[in-house]
């Protein structure tokens, strides 16, 4: 992203996609209260360069918190006590992470390599993993905010390929898993010392950015362009892929999904897509979609409470339907985060997990609502 054709390629992060078979869309629930859980919705607005704090129980925004000029804020990350929040900017000068101090709401700059392509922290929370794109992940320590160490892509000295490390996320077995831009590719490192521990793995697809675990453990759903990749983790192999057509099958129209999220009880995977207006769900014990809920344009993540009540889609509206499919989607991606020209503002459907209806009306936002994150309130 060191220049706007950089982006473009960076952008076919945008492209992860799954799917399955179409299923009627879900009624609204006109009958269930808006009312949610006691808790606050974190909300990246990319082109506002804020993030929108949402109360959930009665789905207002009460805040916004300004992450500085031209910072294009767009993933979160927290600690485990919740009271720090990580924000990957995606902006360019220069590039940086804020973080959020959220007892006080007050917020930091830390200054890094090159533009963040996500941020995701490490289980026991003590690190925060940013992958960018200059070939690099970042760790960063979440006690001092220093970064304490660097992989990089290329490393001759490990023969560690040259790729952008699109997506840096903790399996269940502890080891980092490295999603790459350009090959399509991912690979699992020690997220000490680096050393490759599962070599790259073919998807059959680009711009792996975004992965989810199953609950068990044993699976691995990762997102390429216009599929989802379902890894057997013992055997370190593709079993299935997911497309995102409405009949299941792969077309290069098909749209591309952006972010996938378990249910707290895991029995479920939503998937958001760009180039399209829905959000899949898919059965993990089947591996097969099961239903679809209705966006009014691309959406970037789901977001659910911790007691799986509500879910919160961040719909980025309408004005994304100017780019269907996945060829336009780095154009999509690229717009959004810098200029945003002829985006409109978006909204968060809220809908209840347990019968996929959407609940209530949706919660305006300012323009480019990023990937969120729903915390329990601060004792």
């Amino acid at each position: 992203m060191k220049t706007l054709a950089r982006l473009g390629i960076s952008a076919m992060l945008a492209l992860c996609v799954a799917a399955g078979t179409a299923h009627p869309a879900p009624p609204e629930d006109h009958t269930a209260p808006p009312q949610g859980p006691a808790g606050e919705l974190y909300l990246p607005e990319v082109q506002n360069n804020t993030v929108a704090v949402i109360d959930t129980a009665t789905n207002t925004v009460k805040q916004r918190i300004p992450t500085g000029p031209a910072t294009k804020p767009g993933v979160l990350a927290a600690t485990q006590d919740g009271k720090k929040v990580y924000v990957d900017n995606f902006g360019f000068t220069p590039p940086s992470v804020t973080t959020i101090d959220r007892p006080s709401n007050t917020t930091r700059s830390i200054p890094v390599e090159s533009p963040p392509l996500g941020i995701f922290a490490s289980h026991d929370g003590k690190e925060i993993f940013v992958p960018e794109v200059g070939f690099v992940i970042e760790v960063l320590d979440v006690a001092t905010d220093t970064i304490v160490r660097r992989f990089r892509f290329p490393d001759l000295a490990t023969g560690r390929f040259p790729d952008i490390p699109a997506g840096a996320i903790q399996g269940p077995d502890g080891l980092l898993y490295v999603g790459f831009m350009n090959s399509g590719m991912i690979e699992a490192i020690d997220p000490s010392t680096g050393a490759v521990v599962r070599p790259p793995l073919i998807l059959g697809g680009i711009g792996t950015f975004w992965y989810t675990f199953s609950r068990d453990g044993a699976k691995l759903y990762a997102n390429s362009i216009n599929t989802v990749s379902v890894i057997d983790l013992r055997n370190w192999r593709v079993t299935k892929l997911i497309h995102t057509s409405a009949d299941g099958n792969y077309y290069p129209g098909n749209p591309g999904a952006f972010v996938s999220t378990l249910t707290p009880d895991g029995s479920k995977l939503y998937v958001t897509v760009f180039g399209g207006k829905d959000v899949m769900i898919i059965d993990t014990a089947k591996d097969e979609v099961i239903g679809r809920i209705p966006t009014t344009g691309a959406s970037t993540a789901v977001m659910f409470s911790e007691d799986g009540t509500r879910g919160y889609i961040s719909d980025v509206g309408p004005s994304t339907n100017a780019y269907p499919g996945p060829l336009l989607d780095p154009l999509l991606f690229g717009n959004l985060v810098t200029m945003g020209v002829g985006l409109t503002p978006g909204q968060v459907i809220v809908f209840d997990p347990r019968t996929d209806r959407i609940v209530g009306d949706p919660i305006p936002t300012k323009v480019g609502p990023g990937v969120p994150l729903w915390l329990p309130l601060l004792n």
